[in-house]
């Protein structure tokens, strides 16, 4: 038996990697991709089945709808280019949608591009899984503790989601790479030490906006004798919310790829879905949206053929990190990175997985990463 910090475990024969990176989204994954292409042992624990995190999408009756992240609008050198080569491997391509916005009494406005929207013709879970693809992944698996050992390694302890059974793993340096308030748990029990408490603070003050999604499935196009929007409703188009209407997006998703039938997806304002939040039943939040939608936006809306509601309670930061990257080597190297460390959605996650795979080996003393490359 050997003794680590306060409690009493096992001394198993677990393989040793050099970063256990846990989650699985746009930073975890950039972030571990990063590393492994250096040549490090690198794995990552992911509670869900899917890989991206909000690069999410759902079939429904066998047509994928992207009810997560619903385009990629890149800022940045590394970002562009990981976006050339997505495109270029055939998973990314342009999205020309009419655009409209929804003003205070939610009337639409027409709108313009700030940059072009990129889209994935299978579905937005398809760039997480590209940039996954030969990275070690272990999904369903809940990190529940961090342990630092006497042999200087951290010591990881998970749950696997299907049956509740304990999985370890240890490592020489930690990546955390989940919602803000996923982590401050993590970090709690080792507040001892004065650099993860500060991380913990800092971490503790990050605000998130919750949404609720639908993904509706409509008639085909023929049955819409009214439908008011500026454009014809079978053309591409995209509409932004406002805070005081129940919307924060709404589009033609099925525009962003040749499928059959006619599919919207919308997402919901955060004061909408904070009514509904904790409901354990989010088919009447549905309703509710999509009657809004049919007065807000076309009639023909409140009436699909099937439909369904995702819950993000997490969707998007309103109170990023005050530290840009909680970085710490005492008592052992950990990073903690995700879309709170800005606010720009995307982007700040890509930069911060980005930034943490620096940080970490720059903590384990390695030389200078090369640039990225999906190849």
């Amino acid at each position: 038996m050997v003794a680590y910090g306060a409690g009493v475990l096992r001394k198993q024969s677990m393989a040793l990697q050099d970063v256990v990176v846990v989650g699985a989204g746009m930073a975890g994954l950039i972030c571990a991709r990063r590393l492994q292409q250096a040549g490090y042992q690198v794995c990552v624990l992911e509670k869900s089945r899917g890989l991206g995190g909000r690069l999410a999408t759902r079939r429904i009756n066998g047509v994928p709808l992207d009810h997560g992240a619903r385009y990629i609008q890149p800022e940045g050198e590394w970002l562009n280019a990981l976006t050339q080569q997505l495109i270029a491997q055939g998973v990314l391509t342009l999205w020309q949608p009419h655009c409209y916005a929804l003003d205070p009494s939610g009337h639409l406005q027409s709108a313009k591009l700030t940059l072009p929207y990129y889209v994935a013709s299978q579905g937005m879970s398809a760039v997480g899984k590209a940039i996954a693809a030969n990275l070690a992944v272990h999904r369903q698996q809940r990190v529940t503790a961090l342990l630092p050992t006497p042999d200087n390694t951290w010591h990881i302890t998970a749950e696997r989601v299907a049956d509740g059974t304990s999985v370890q793993h240890r490592a020489k340096a930690i990546v955390l790479a989940i919602p803000a308030p996923q982590i401050v748990p993590l970090l709690e029990p080792l507040r001892s030490h004065a650099s993860l408490a500060k991380a913990a603070t800092a971490i503790s003050t990050v605000q998130y906006a919750p949404c609720l999604t639908v993904m509706a499935q409509y008639e085909p196009p023929f049955a819409f004798v009214a439908a008011p929007l500026p454009c014809d409703p079978t053309e591409p188009w995209a509409i932004e919310g406002h805070p005081d209407t129940p919307f924060f997006w709404i589009g033609l998703d099925s525009s962003k790829r040749s499928v059959e039938g006619f599919n919207v997806v919308l997402h919901s304002s955060s004061n909408f879905a904070q009514t509904w939040l904790d409901a354990d039943n989010l088919q009447p939040a549905g309703s509710a949206l999509l009657a809004e939608a049919g007065q807000f936006i076309a009639s023909w809306m409140m009436r699909p053929l099937r439909w369904q509601v995702h819950r993000w309670r997490y969707a998007r930061v309103k109170v990023p990190c005050p530290d840009s990257l909680p970085t710490m080597s005492d008592p052992l190297p950990l990073v903690a990175c995700g879309d709170w460390c800005g606010d720009r959605h995307i982007n700040s996650a890509f930069e911060s997985g980005w930034a943490a795979a620096d940080a970490v080996n720059t903590l384990l003393n390695g030389s200078p990463l090369a640039n990225f490359s999906l190849d």
